[in-house]
This record gives C-alpha cells, structure tokens and sequence, in this order.
C-alpha cells in the first residue's frame, strides 16, 4: 500500500514520512506513531516498487523528505538503481546530513536549491535549524528542472482530494433539521472513506500534523497549554459517529492519545445519564468529526464535554464547510480541517446550503 503518491503533470510526488508513518505503525510493530523520523529500507522499497509499476512513461519523481532526520543503511541504493533505471529524482527538504551520509554531496546539479530547515526536537518542542536543500536533483543534467520553486504540493493536494470527493455527492431531497437549512447535495463520507482508503489514510496523517501544530503534541505524555490546569496531561480524542471513530482510531495511533466513543449522539440533541461516567472533570478533549457542516453535532458534544466538568480544546476533521468569512469565526469555535468546501468551489463540487428565506441562484 501506498498512501502518498500524487500524480502531477510533470513528475509523480512521495511523501516519504508519511510513507514510514505507515510502515512503523500498520506494517510493523514499533508504534512510534508520527514521531518516528528515521527511513526504513522497507519503506523505501515499497515507494520504489510503486514507481516501477507505472506504465505512464513518466520519468521524473519528486521525494519528500520532510521529517526525516535519520536514514537506515543501504536505502542509497534504491536511490541509485532508480537512477540506473532511467529515473530522474529530485529529493526534496532533504538535510545536507542525510545528503553526505548516502555519499551524494558529490552530485552537482546548478538547478539544486539550498534553504535552512526547521526540525523540532523532541524533547523541548524548540524548533532548530539544519542546513538543507529545498530541492536536490539527483542527477547532473540541469536541462530537466521538473519541480518549479512556484510548485505548491498543498495546492496540488486540494485538487486531488476535490475531484475524488465530486465522485461521492449525492442528492438530498430532505431538510437537515437539526440546523433548519436545506443541504442539497450530500457528500456520503462513508463511501468516500471506504474507496478511498489509502488518500484517506494520508489524509488523516496529514491532519494529525495539524493538532500537532496547533496544540503542540509530543508524544504519548507531554501536553503543552498555558493556563490550564491539566497542561500536562495529554488530551482524549472523542468521537460520535462509525466514520468518525476510523478516522480517531488512526490519530489515536498516529498521536498516541486514548479515544472516548460517544455513540448515542446522533443530528438531534439527545444527553444519556451514562455520559457522566465517561467525560473526566477538567480534562482536555479533542472532538473528532468526518465531516462538519454547520457544526451542529459538534456543539453538541462539545456542551456535554463541559457539562461534565471536561475542557473543550476544539474540533478536528477530514472536511468543513465554511459558512462564515475567516475574520467572523472564534478561534476555539473554528474547525481544523484537511479539506474545505468554501465559496472557491463550491459551485464546482455541486454544494449548497440554503434556508426558505431566499431561493439560490
């Protein structure tokens, strides 16, 4: 299984960290979730395999080294018989440590781009510096500058993920009650899960670096939040629904952090006299959504998380509709998303969301 790979006009795109993620917690069993940062031989195996399955023609590939500090022995050499096969890598934010320690220091290329990268450390959080290379064209030709500094893989991302998910709208003739709005197209997130299972695997490790960016995760115990009372103790992740709990079952073991299932919350208010055993007094939680429409489900859980004395952090999720501009939503209220469905393109993606106040356009 490949999780990472993107296919562009120009070159086929691998996010090795995201690649050893994978190998490190589902393949094998050392479960150092997404804080592993050392390339395995298997790893890199499997994305070299995947590349010479292709039968596109397509030569030139672009690896993503970002968040990987350390390499195991010998994984030069699939750089180098990929090279012999007739393929032109660029290694990107790659480290000049890692560049000398695979003996590539020698490989001049005037297209190759020198930039300082950050790497946290895992003990203090506190951001370092290496020197690196944003791009390290693994051949000497400077006639096939394939990755443009202009090239942005967050963008190519959005594309992709957007024309998976038109694949998966479906009408909706009925009102959503729980929010008195008519949602006439309906994105079946199960579906979207269950065919899609390996862009959405990447999906989630990608969104597990966004709580690890916005609330500053390391690791199974630490858990950094100035002015709280429990700012060392790592929060729970809390579900309400099947697709949400595969999507908290993987950030559970990408972050390391325990997993509360609150099944008996659906798109009407219902409070069950069983939640008070579950939500522990002044513990952080992280609610965990598919997909967040106009949060309704969420504040739900979100007011029984404080009810019972627990501290709401905030809401995560594969997909958001943003019904409000940037400036007019509370921080805490604002969903961290992968994916979102905006007035950029939701025309494109066939999504509305109306009330009887108004007909749309």
């Amino acid at each position: 299984m490949i999780i990472s790979r993107l296919n562009t006009d120009n070159f086929y795109y691998y996010n090795l960290h995201s690649e050893e993620v994978l190998t490190s917690n589902f393949i094998e069993d050392i479960n150092q979730g997404i804080f592993c940062d050392r390339l395995q031989s298997i790893t890199i195996d499997r994305v070299s395999k995947d590349i010479k399955k292709e039968n596109s023609g397509l030569k030139n590939v672009a690896l993503d080294f970002k968040h990987i500090e350390n390499i195991q022995p010998n994984v030069n050499t699939y750089f180098t018989d990929l090279k012999k096969d007739g393929y032109n890598l660029v290694l990107l934010n790659v480290s000049e440590e890692l560049i000398k320690s695979m003996g590539f220091n020698l490989i001049e290329n005037i297209n190759n781009s020198s930039k300082d990268l950050i790497f946290y450390d895992k003990g203090t959080l506190l951001p370092r510096n290496k020197p690196g290379y944003y791009k390290f064209y693994f051949f000497e030709s400077s006639s096939n500058d394939f990755f443009p500094f202009s090239f942005n893989i967050s963008d190519e991302f959005n594309k992709v993920f957007k024309g998976k998910l038109a694949n998966y709208k479906e009408n909706n003739h009925e009102p959503h009650t729980s929010s008195f709005v008519y949602v006439e197209t309906y994105i079946n997130i199960k579906k979207f899960i269950s065919y899609e299972k390996e862009f959405c695997i990447y999906s989630i490790y990608k969104l597990a670096l966004k709580i690890l960016k916005e609330w500053r995760l390391n690791g199974p115990i630490p858990f950094y939040k100035e002015g709280e009372i429990n700012e060392l103790l790592p929060p729970i992740l809390v579900c309400q629904s099947l697709s949400s709990s595969y999507i908290a079952g993987i950030l559970s073991n990408l972050l390391k952090l325990d997993i509360l299932i609150l099944d008996k919350i659906g798109p009407i208010n219902r409070i069950y006299n069983s939640l008070n055993k579950n939500i522990i007094e002044n513990r952080n939680y992280i609610v965990v959504s598919d997909l967040v429409c106009l949060g309704t489900e969420v504040k739900i859980v979100k007011n029984i998380i404080e009810f019972l004395g627990g501290n709401y952090l905030g809401n995560v999720s594969l997909i958001k509709t943003e019904t409000l501009k940037k400036k007019d939503i509370i921080k805490k209220d604002a969903t961290i998303a992968v994916f979102s469905i905006d007035k950029t393109n939701n025309r494109e993606l066939g999504y509305y969301i109306t009330t009887d106040l108004m007909d749309k356009e």
